[in-house]
């Protein structure tokens, strides 16, 4: 099986299509990503990557989706896939 790199700017459009609030600043060799927290009061998510870590920050940003967002789109795609590969043996 081939697994290619996910791509940051993808996962920005999936995410902004389904209305969660991400925004990522190139700036100075880094990557900024912050992630809106959902619960109320609290503050977001951030991470920053170097710029050639691309794959990364999208790799966490999806994590923290699944984590913060479980009712997304992304989460039961990945709840999918978990709970497939759980089943190989």
């Amino acid at each position: 099986m081939i697994v290619s790199s996910r791509s940051l700017r993808l996962t920005l459009q999936m995410l902004h299509g389904e209305g969660i609030e991400v925004d990522v600043l190139f700036a100075d060799g880094k990557i900024y990503v912050v992630l809106a927290n959902p619960r109320l009061g609290q503050r977001p998510c951030t991470a920053i990557f170097e710029a050639q870590e691309a794959a990364h920050a999208a790799n966490w940003l999806t994590a923290a989706v699944v984590h913060f967002y479980p009712k997304s789109a992304l989460s039961k795609v990945w709840r999918t896939i978990a709970e497939a590969a759980a089943t190989q043996p």
